[in-house]
């Protein structure tokens, strides 16, 4: 497509290419935008852009040509974040190679914008001034985001490491100022990062950070294999004992995989005859090399999780816990010496605050660390509320017939 077309033409070009869809609403936008851009209505054109077009699935094949030959002939007339959010939009189709370069040569566009805009500065307020300023510090925060995302994908590991740290910090700096979609997309691009490491736990966090950034899941194209990958980090982050975030986000309904779903439940409930009827089908387990290669650590975590389930049911008052219990309760541990050996990891995880009576062979819990419970564990502690609360009325009533002739 000729780039010198005016943008009547160009609309008129990619209206004439995508007719044989017979999509009406969008043949139709290309009016509406045609309108809007003779009336010099940016605004309204942005968000037909961000509302209409860009959520039209059939315009995925001509999304770059507008953009290139159509949204940039106004670049400098809209918020420059949405500008950067219609391209990343429009480079699905694109090589990592090829989406790289177009990223970086619209960076090169609002850089020089930025500078217009700076110079301009001088002759208007303050507000005006920071809004201004503020709007292309976050721009390039994000376009760099972006372009550290696509060297990840390219293999360059190091500069997108670098170059996430970066943004890090300027992030720290600008405090609440930060725009959603810059969050989202630094959590996200972390996380590619973290998994690329092979580190699950911060793979984990910074995925769930970048799920809070998402105000509806049906944008998300890829939510299957998003809450699948979070699930098995989860399962294998060695500092992962909370499993209520991803278990009660709304994304997890859309886990496909069955054994995957009760196996991680089976961890959160401290359910261990749940636990080995999942890992007994190993055929299930191979279908996803890395838990089935963890199997050890995963019993390791079971146990930790049943005996947090253990203490968390004892009644408040008495937190005291019979090493025979424990092992009646996790019954992979053998003797009273890997019982020991549970407690003191469970400790040094900071999951729990205990002394240990090795004479007694028993061991007081002070202190367990809170998490997110499900709908039934919450049930759990409310039938515990009944309780104490039931108690409490008993010890009132018993204090009012006993210490009568004292209060009298």
């Amino acid at each position: 497509m000729d780039l010198d077309m005016d943008p009547s033409t160009v609309l008129i070009t990619l209206r004439e290419q995508i007719e044989p869809l017979g999509d009406g609403d969008l043949i139709g936008l290309f009016y509406m935008l045609d309108d809007l851009y003779e009336r010099k209505l940016w605004y309204q054109l942005t968000e037909v852009l961000s509302q209409q077009f860009y959520k039209n699935p059939n315009s995925k094949g001509i999304r770059l040509k507008l953009f290139e030959n159509f949204i940039l002939k106004f670049n400098e007339k809209i918020n420059q974040l949405k500008l950067i959010e219609f391209l990343v939009l429009s480079l699905d189709d694109c090589t990592p190679s090829d989406a790289l370069d177009h990223l970086i040569n619209l960076k090169h566009k609002i850089e020089v914008y930025g500078k217009k805009r700076s110079k301009n500065n001088d002759n208007i307020d303050d507000n005006d001034a920071f809004s201004s300023d503020l709007e292309i510090i976050q721009s390039l925060l994000f376009i760099d985001i972006e372009i550290a995302a696509l060297k990840l994908k390219l293999g360059f590991v190091d500069e997108a490491s670098a170059t996430i740290d970066a943004c890090s910090k300027k992030i720290d700096q600008l405090n609440w100022s930060v725009d959603n979609k810059i969050n989202a997309s630094y959590y996200s691009t972390t996380a590619s990062l973290m998994k690329i490491k092979g580190d699950y736990t911060a793979f984990y966090y910074n995925s769930l950070l970048f799920l809070a950034c998402i105000d509806n899941l049906d944008d998300l194209n890829n939510k299957e294999t998003i809450v699948k990958e979070v699930c098995i980090s989860a399962l294998l982050g060695e500092k992962i004992y909370n499993f209520g975030e991803i278990i009660m986000h709304n994304i997890f309904k859309y886990l496909e995989i069955s054994w995957l779903k009760n196996l991680l439940l089976s961890l959160n409930n401290g359910d261990l005859a749940e636990f080995q009827k999942v890992i007994s089908n190993e055929d299930d387990l191979k279908q996803i090399p890395e838990v089935y290669e963890n199997l050890v650590f995963l019993k390791q975590k079971i146990c930790i999780m049943s005996l947090i389930e253990l203490i968390f049911h004892k009644p408040t008052q008495n937190k005291v816990v019979k090493f025979d219990e424990i092992l009646s309760q996790v019954n992979l541990l053998k003797n009273y010496n890997e019982v020991e050996h549970l407690i003191i990891k469970c400790a040094s995880l900071g999951l729990i605050k205990c002394l240990i009576n090795e004479v007694e062979s028993e061991v007081e819990v002070s202190w367990i660390q809170p998490r997110i419970m499900t709908i039934e564990q919450i049930q759990g502690m409310k039938d515990k509320l009944v309780i104490w609360n039931e108690k409490v009325s008993d010890l009132n009533n018993y204090m009012s017939e006993a210490g009568q002739e004292l209060w009298v």
